[in-house]
């Protein structure tokens, strides 16, 4: 089977054929789903699907960092985890975008991302879960924060936008790294990719968004998973089925699904 390890079926784009979606996937040997939160609400909802469709969807909470300047409630969340800790397998979508700041002084905006991103961690490692981390243009300030906690949590990189250095960091440090459907169309993905090891590679959609070639421009969806895992199978010149089991092996260790 696939593992879709990031997917965003709590949005409200699936609203009107969720079910015929979950479908779908499965159909395309997409038999589980990681769907993560990005406030409050949204993780609440994920959790929802999770209970609703056991064994096939998992949710993870967080506060995605365009959250930071809102005042998101990082103790309402651990009480949220501590609450629903069987349905949720991650804390995500967390991390550090500093994409939206290209022009501006945004050093203030920056610190209140990291200390976000720094209590949802230590949240993380308190239930022993792992992360689920979004990183744009931040990558230095990432790894940086890692240096400041008690141990390191498991993780991923989610649609992973860094360069070689960031590989190698990110190996050191244990990390897994997501590739989404946009490596149909990035030529910097593409190159990289036979520089990541397969045992540190997951498979996501990031859907609604992220959608592969030739279906991009359309809303994206788990099915499209074997799509991305044939490109990278290309790309890195390793038999479809290398690529299916170590992905799916991986996901099944990083979130003990």
């Amino acid at each position: 089977m696939y593992i879709d390890t990031h997917c965003h079926l709590n949005f409200s784009e699936f609203d009107t054929d969720r079910a015929m979606v979950i479908g779908n996937a499965k159909k395309a040997s997409v038999k589980k789903i990681i769907v993560p939160g990005v406030d409050y609400a949204s993780s609440r909802s994920a959790v929802l699907l999770a209970k609703n469709n056991p064994g096939s969807i998992y949710a993870a909470a967080g506060y995605h960092p365009y959250e930071a300047p809102h005042n998101p409630d990082p103790a309402g969340l651990k009480s949220f985890v501590s609450a629903h800790i069987h349905e949720i397998a991650a804390i995500g979508e967390i991390g550090l975008d500093y994409h939206k700041y290209k022009g501006e002084i945004a050093s203030g905006k920056k610190e209140v991302q990291q200390i976000l991103l720094k209590e949802q961690m230590l949240i993380a490692l308190e239930y022993d879960l792992p992360v689920i981390l979004h990183c744009r243009e931040a990558f230095r300030d990432l790894f940086l924060l890692f240096s400041t906690l008690p141990r390191i949590p498991r993780g991923v990189l989610h649609c992973f936008s860094g360069g070689l250095q960031d590989i190698r960091t990110a190996e050191k440090l244990g990390l897994y790294i997501g590739i989404d459907g946009n490596v149909t169309y990035s030529r910097h993905l593409s190159m990289i990719l036979s520089h990541i090891p397969l045992s540190m590679l997951l498979l996501e959609t990031d859907a609604p968004n992220l959608t592969p070639e030739p279906y991009r421009g359309t809303r994206n969806e788990p099915k499209y998973i074997p799509r991305i895992a044939r490109y990278i199978a290309d790309c890195m010149k390793k038999p479809m089925q290398e690529i299916k089991k170590a992905t799916t092996e991986n996901a099944c260790s990083l979130f003990r699904i």
